[in-house]
């Protein structure tokens, strides 16, 4: 489903490395939940240590990507469609530099913001006007994390 979001990612220095746009399955019950499992499941040191060798992109490198005819498939990191993937992306060293969305602009349109802050040692997810922090050595369960954004209206 078309849920707009955007991923942040802060190192453990407070330099912002990831601020990503999603175009879908912006919500708790799917990007949320995939990032929650990636960091359950993922190599984190490793991730840590290939998201600091990450540039942000250049003048040069914009070029290349508007280049090339295919860079959905050569450059998928830079895609809305990239989702939480690429969380997995990193850890494996594929992305070669990254394009920092608008916070500005996706604040006025994006539903779901993920914030993975690696200094703080949180997991931070803010869905509308719900707010949930999770400390990253002591992360939920599934369950225990869509119960957070469970309304008491739902709930009965």
């Amino acid at each position: 489903m078309g849920t707009r979001h955007r991923q942040a990612v802060i190192t453990k220095e407070g330099d912002l490395k990831i601020q990503q746009y999603g175009q879908w399955d912006g919500y708790p019950d799917g990007q949320g939940k995939d990032i929650l499992n990636y960091l359950r499941n993922g190599d984190l040191d490793r991730y840590q240590e290939n998201l600091n060798k990450i540039p942000l992109i250049n003048d040069e490198q914009i070029d290349e990507v508007n280049k090339d005819s295919n860079w959905t498939k050569n450059y998928p990191y830079l895609s809305r469609d990239c989702g939480s993937n690429i969380h997995q992306m990193i850890e494996y060293g594929v992305v070669k530099f990254v394009q920092h969305t608008d916070l500005e602009e996706c604040q006025k349109w994006c539903e779901g913001f993920y914030t993975i802050d690696f200094q703080k040692g949180v997991f931070i997810t803010e869905y509308y006007d719900n707010t949930v922090e999770f400390d990253l050595k002591k992360l939920p369960t599934e369950e225990e994390y869509l119960k957070a954004f469970v309304t008491e209206d739902e709930d009965a």
